[in-house]
């Protein structure tokens, strides 16, 4: 993505190794989670695993990621041969998701580790001894659970980046991300947060949005706004300021040089000229009856 993504934070609450013997001692079958996520490590094996009521295959490297609220769990007999870790966490705001969520209702929750996969177990391992002595050592186990949290979000991202492409046709996303600035163009919204609302990256945004439209995302944001503010000094008295701060511009100067770029003519005189225009028009129509 063109800038880094924001550091996701988050509260360790608790690791378990889960394995065959721990699989008949203790089945996981389904379950949901009201106050936290939790991200479920396959450090070996392979099986299904259900989240959300679908089953997914899963095996050594995956992360499933089982947002709070969401139905998830194993059938305990088609994974006794799964060797897993399971960390829990809490506190994690995502922009644009629910508490405790990593991403949106209906995506899948399964990404893989790929070459990373021997760390991340390694790492996991190290989070499980850990928390045995977690009143102790406590934000060391939220420092290695929230590196977890943001690997896993990272991931994430590279898997949206490299299918985004085949998962959506430009034109569709054009039109997605023209709805969404059509419904915040007067919040002060930059490219990043609509990219990353939008779970893309900048440049394709952009690149898809141009293509489509024939203009840049954010000048598209700033005609839409312009357009407004027309609209407001031919039809009412709204003071000038008032007018910036409702169309989300940052001051009444921002305001000034972008009306004036883009009409050519600065707010104070636009209005000035329609209510003389209309009052020629008025006083050229009366003329015309009384003659």
């Amino acid at each position: 993505m063109g800038n880094k993504p924001c550091k996701l934070s988050g509260t360790f609450f608790n690791c378990i190794s889960i394995d065959r013997n721990y699989n008949n001692q203790q089945s996981i079958l389904p379950h949901m989670h009201d106050n936290r996520l939790e991200l479920f490590y396959v450090c070996s094996g392979q099986g299904q695993y259900m989240v959300d009521n679908r089953y997914y295959p899963i095996g050594e490297g995956d992360i499933v990621i089982c947002n709070q609220g969401v139905l998830h769990g194993e059938e305990p007999d088609q994974v006794r041969q799964i060797r897993s870790y399971s960390v829990a966490i809490t506190d994690v705001n995502v922009e644009g998701l629910p508490p405790n969520c990593l991403i949106a209702e209906g995506e899948c929750p399964v990404v893989s580790c790929g070459q990373l996969a021997r760390q991340v177990g390694e790492t996991m391992h190290l989070l499980y001894l850990l928390s045995a002595d977690a009143g102790n050592l406590h934000a060391v186990c939220c420092s290695l659970a929230e590196a977890m949290l943001n690997l896993t979000d990272s991931l994430l991202r590279s898997r949206i980046h490299q299918q985004e492409q085949q998962r959506e046709m430009p034109s569709v996303l054009a039109h997605r991300v023209r709805r969404y600035l059509d419904a915040h163009h007067c919040e002060p919204i930059t490219l990043r947060m609509v990219a990353e609302r939008l779970r893309v990256s900048e440049y394709y945004l952009a690149h898809v949005f141009k293509q489509e439209f024939g203009v840049p995302p954010m000048q598209y944001v700033m005609k839409r706004r312009i357009g407004e503010a027309q609209g407001f000094l031919m039809n009412t008295g709204i003071p000038i300021a008032e007018i910036a701060d409702t169309l989300g511009f940052s001051s009444i100067c921002h305001f000034n040089t972008m009306f004036k770029k883009y009409t050519g003519t600065p707010p104070g005189k636009f209005r000035q000229s329609f209510k003389q225009s209309i009052t020629h028009s008025e006083k050229g129509k009366s003329e015309e009856e009384e003659s």
